[in-house]
């Protein structure tokens, strides 16, 4: 039986029509076309839903949703019940709190977006999304940082998104993340402490983590394509991405420093400040990081502190000289 059947009773009880034949010569329509539309047997065309509406007090949109939704072959039936429901809830939004309309609002944004395999997320929405997208990852994710600061305690990615990922490796997620560390973060004792503290909250978490030297990385032809096309397709400096069982790509473009409301010293915290989600087939083709986790000559996996400061040592050795401008690195051990 067709959805549009039960607007048709509903004309009929509210305008005591008792018959076809004043159904049809209130709609302006023929007695055997009002007869068919009665029982299901046909699908009123547009401008017959819009003469039905207004007799029943409707938008109109409502009724040509239901009549599409009746023509439409069974698989794509859903599509047009969604597309109704989108509908009713924009006519029936009240206007406070501002909440309900600004979400509408978003909604229809994302829509529109949707159109062109994008979607782009701006201050606190670009920081909730990625945790959504991890929530939905069946099988893997691979990730590239070169801004893995943002994985620090206190900082936004933590912990949210570190408990997104710790679900997702329960569900059989295999993720595996890539920190790219360059030779500036290298020298700074304080900031590899804080690499270290990252990557063993990755590795606790269920999450193959890897680290890699920037200066190192940068003599492969690989990386260097990615980087340069990430920064094409509009990636933020520092490469912040991430795709999903190879069909759809988050990637920063844009971070922000913001101060945090503490007790104590004042103190401000980075955070992506924009973010693109995107499923476009050639933009996923050349932004896929995999290929990267396979340059076993510049890309480890981290198995902890020890080979990890070793392998920093002998980068900071080897970087030094061949820098001869770089000043002298010094590592202290830390346990």
């Amino acid at each position: 039986m067709l959805e549009i059947t039960r607007y048709v009773e509903e004309l009929k009880d509210r305008l005591h029509l008792k018959s076809d034949y004043a159904l049809a010569h209130k709609l302006g329509i023929t007695q055997p076309e009002a007869n068919h539309i009665r029982r299901g047997l046909k699908v009123p065309k547009e401008e017959l839903c819009i003469k039905m509406a207004k007799l029943l007090g409707k938008n109109p949109v409502e009724l040509m949703l239901v009549a599409q939704k009746d023509r439409a072959p069974a698989e794509a039936k859903e599509y047009w019940t969604l597309a109704r429901t989108a509908v009713d809830v924009m006519l029936h939004v009240p206007s406070h709190p501002r909440y309900l309309p600004r979400k509408v609002e978003a909604i229809g944004k994302e829509l529109r977006q949707m159109e062109a395999h994008c979607l782009l997320y701006e201050n606190g929405a670009a920081v909730t999304e990625p945790v959504r997208l991890m929530e939905t990852a069946e099988r893997t994710v691979d990730a590239l940082m070169e801004y893995w600061n943002l994985w620090k305690q206190g900082e936004p990615l933590y912990p949210n998104y570190l408990l997104a990922n710790q679900e997702a490796v329960r569900r059989g997620v295999a993720i595996r993340r890539l920190l790219v560390i360059s030779a500036e973060q290298a020298a700074s004792n304080d900031l590899m402490n804080d690499a270290v503290e990252v990557m063993e909250d990755q590795r606790r978490s269920g999450v193959q983590i890897f680290h890699a030297f920037r200066e190192e990385l940068l003599k492969s032809v690989t990386y260097q394509r990615l980087a340069h096309a990430f920064k094409r397709h509009g990636s933020a400096a520092e490469i912040n991405a991430a795709m999903f069982d190879n069909e759809i790509m988050v990637m920063a473009r844009a971070y922000e420093r913001v101060p945090l409301g503490l007790t104590g010293p004042h103190r401000l915290i980075t955070r992506i400040s924009q973010q693109e989600i995107t499923w476009k087939p050639d933009v996923i083709e050349e932004l896929n990081p995999a290929p990267l986790f396979d340059m076993t000559r510049y890309v480890r996996e981290y198995s902890g502190p020890k080979t990890f400061r070793a392998d920093l040592a002998r980068f900071r050795h080897e970087y030094g000289h061949n820098k001869k401008d770089t000043a002298r690195l010094v590592w202290r051990e830390h346990t």
